[in-house]
């Protein structure tokens, strides 16, 4: 059963029960967002950009753009909120909200998730007495937030990517190099990548900022050389690529807890 709120306005609203099975659906020339409010568990789902095997709970919503056709094959009965929007007020919302609907294209690719939204989309079904100015705000709301999934979708696919090969580089280098000042500049031309993307795609491969993970690098194989050679300290934090040996004292207290004089004598001890 379909609960229509003021189709006259561009703007369909229904609750739908859809028991188990597959269902297709050609393009619609509507902009929908289907927003599941009962039934978890896998489906396979192709809102427009390819079949996605996914695990679907209450809140996920589900954007589908005017000329994209769609599949759904769901094991289970779902009871979905459904918006359809026609074409032209979609388009005239996104605008004022500084995108087109091209735009939301990385926001119909998979299952989102916006409690806000959700919460429109559900006040939205039981609206048929409300002004249309009102109506028309939250479902602009809506679009705005949509926009802003989609465009965080393509930042994070566009994030360039530092592979095994260029994180091997980038660990050469910082442990072949004797200077104190090796800079994220240097090792971003290693990687081949700008230095900001650099930064970004490091931190998220290792957990560390470049500059902490050099300085643990270099504690690494300083105790390396402490327990394995007769260096003096002094040549110890030359070889490590600390400027001076009181640097090096300070991190390796930082990061260790200890001196490397103290890390040398326990080392004395064992023997």
């Amino acid at each position: 059963m379909e609960d229509v709120v003021d189709a006259a306005s561009g703007l369909v609203v229904s609750r739908i029960r859809y028991p188990a099975g597959e269902y297709r659906h050609g393009p619609s020339g509507l902009l929908e967002l289907r927003v599941v409010r009962a039934g978890s568990s896998y489906a396979e789902i192709d809102l427009g950009a390819g079949v996605r095997r996914v695990f679907t709970r209450p809140g996920d919503l589900l954007l589908s753009l005017p000329d994209s056709a769609t599949s759904f094959v769901i094991a289970d009965a779902r009871e979905l909120t459904v918006l359809r929007v026609e074409a032209g007020l979609a388009g005239r919302l996104l605008k004022e909200a500084g995108g087109t609907i091209a735009d939301l294209a990385p926001a119909a690719e998979r299952p989102v998730r916006d409690p806000m939204v959700a919460e429109i989309c559900r006040r939205l079904e039981n609206s048929a007495r409300t002004e249309p100015i009102v109506r028309e705000w939250m479902l602009g709301v809506t679009v705005a937030a949509l926009l802003g999934m989609a465009r965080a979708a393509r930042d994070r696919s566009a994030r360039p990517v530092l592979t095994a090969q260029r994180l091997d580089a980038v660990l050469a280098a910082i442990d072949a190099e004797r200077d104190a000042d090796t800079t994220v500049d240097r090792l971003a031309s290693v990687a081949g990548l700008s230095r900001r993307a650099f930064a970004t795609a490091f931190r998220e491969t290792t957990g560390l900022p470049v500059h902490q993970f050099v300085l643990r690098r270099r504690v690494d194989r300083a105790i390396t050389l402490l327990e394995t050679s007769d260096l003096s300290l002094a040549d110890v934090a030359h070889r490590t690529g600390f400027s001076h040996q009181a640097h090096m004292t300070r991190v390796f207290s930082r990061l260790r807890g200890v001196t490397p004089g103290q890390l040398r004598a326990s080392r004395g001890r064992a023997h």
